[in-house]
């Protein structure tokens, strides 16, 4: 376990008021703008310095002065000290490099997602907010969504949740440290995105405890500039948001096995999303009744595993039995599980046949959407390709008419005029016969 003291809270020796970027003030102005109520908007209409000393990622000291006539000093300029947290928020890219030679954040994408090529791998020395942003529009370029609709109303279901990526991410650049040697990695194959930074858990916490531990930042000030930034959940309850917004997507749960003393790591699964379950999760929340993570984790293992023992959702939850009981009753009540076997001790938990049916329908629906789907992409690729068709015959009719208009049409009159025969009329002309009569129609169209 490392990075028990919060080491952003330091003076940087050496750095200075210049080495920090009026633009990233800026940024995080429009961040906060962006954001709306999810972050503090006080912070978008404080200057500079107000806004650096409002998050207390520097100090104002004053100098001391010369003493005048009376004996009384006279204060001098004020200096700034600038704090790690305020250069790794708003300094420039050679001022990190000078002082905080151990920031470093890579993006790499190693493969195809969805048919869309890419070859990314940037190793960036960038303040935090810049980073994001820029991970961020990247994330997007690479992220195509598809649709699930309930009734009139459509959700768009991405193959990777912005929402969780932007929670890992802050994580990530958040809670390293920087003492540590090593990069932030952001790494993206066909089926996977691998977050991770060169740091330890925090002390006291393991993996089996991340989603039930109390909030414990390592480097609270740059926790509290992303949380009024509106980055991050305010809550402090990030990896618990990072779940639900994988499950409720359709995903499969985010993995934090690699882990350990010397990496903290997430690997959030995407490919195709489960529109199915998706449909369902979002027709919960039209009605005002959205899933708790909990609910979600215990509806996903139950569609695995039919039949659960209480100590089994208690171990899943990493919650104690009472707990995950009175869970399981709170989902009795609205009619998501139902009991077997109450009254003896083989007690066991199912989902209810309101759920079953609910989820079959959605994955009915879904299926029937992306067949009505398939069969107007089809009719428009067919129509397409009759228009088209249509057009080249035309021209194609309309090259050989110039072509008999010229030539064979023209020539077999002038032919018949001069060996001193009538040209031919339409009712002279026999259509059965071969020959010469077969110019008729195109001398008459002529």
């Amino acid at each position: 376990m490392t990075g028990t003291v919060d080491v952003t809270g330091r003076v940087v020796p050496g750095a200075t008021w210049d080495d920090l970027d009026p633009v990233e003030f800026d940024r995080l102005r429009r961040l906060v703008g962006a954001a709306r109520e999810k972050a503090d908007q006080r912070l978008a209409s404080l200057g500079d310095l107000a806004l650096a000393t409002e998050l207390g990622v520097v100090r104002v000291v004053p100098a001391a002065g010369a003493a005048d006539a009376d004996g009384v000093g006279a204060s001098g300029p004020e200096r700034v000290e600038v704090l790690l947290a305020g250069l790794l928020l708003f300094g420039r890219p050679q001022a990190l490099r000078r002082h905080v030679p151990t920031h470093e954040a890579a993006i790499q994408v190693f493969d195809r997602v969805d048919r869309l090529a890419t070859g990314t791998n940037m190793f960036l020395r960038w303040p935090l907010l810049r980073l994001v942003e820029e991970f961020l529009a990247r994330f997007r370029a690479l992220n195509p969504m598809r649709e699930v609709r309930f009734d009139l109303v459509r959700m768009r279901v991405p193959v990777y949740s912005e929402s969780a990526f932007r929670e890992a991410l802050a994580n990530a650049l958040i809670h390293r440290d920087y003492t540590a040697p090593g990069a932030v990695h952001v790494q993206w194959t066909t089926d996977q995105i691998v977050v991770s930074n060169p740091s330890g858990l925090p002390a006291g916490i393991t993996v089996e405890s991340l989603l039930t531990a109390p909030p414990s930042p390592r480097n609270p000030l740059l926790a509290d500039a992303f949380r009024r930034a509106g980055l991050v959940e305010r809550t402090g309850r990030g990896v618990s948001h990072i779940w639900r917004e994988q499950l409720r997507h359709g995903h499969a749960p985010p993995d934090h096995g690699r882990s350990g003393d010397h990496a903290v790591v997430v690997v959030l699964p995407g490919g195709r999303p489960d529109l199915g379950f998706a449909r369902f999760v979002l027709s919960h929340e039209l009605i005002g009744r959205p899933l708790s993570l909990p609910e979600l984790q215990i509806i996903t293992r139950m569609r695995r595993q039919p039949r659960l023992r209480t100590e089994d959702v208690a171990q899943m939850l990493a919650v104690s039995k009472t707990e995950a009981r009175r869970a399981l009753f709170r989902m009795v009540r609205a009619g998501l599980v139902e009991i077997q076997d109450a009254s003896t001790p083989r007690r066991s938990w199912m989902l209810s046949d309101y759920t079953e049916q609910a989820l079959r329908e959605s994955a009915a629906a879904v299926a029937a959407e992306a067949k009505l789907r398939a069969s107007r992409e089809r009719d428009s690729v067919a129509g397409d390709s009759a228009v088209a068709s249509d057009r080249a015959g035309d021209r194609d009719r309309a090259g050989r008419g110039d072509v008999a208009g010229a030539g064979d049409g023209a020539g077999a009159g002038d032919r018949a005029a001069a060996a001193g025969r009538p040209q031919p009329s339409r009712r002279d002309v026999d259509p059965e016969s071969p020959g010469d009569d077969a110019a008729g129609p195109a001398a008459e169209a002529g």
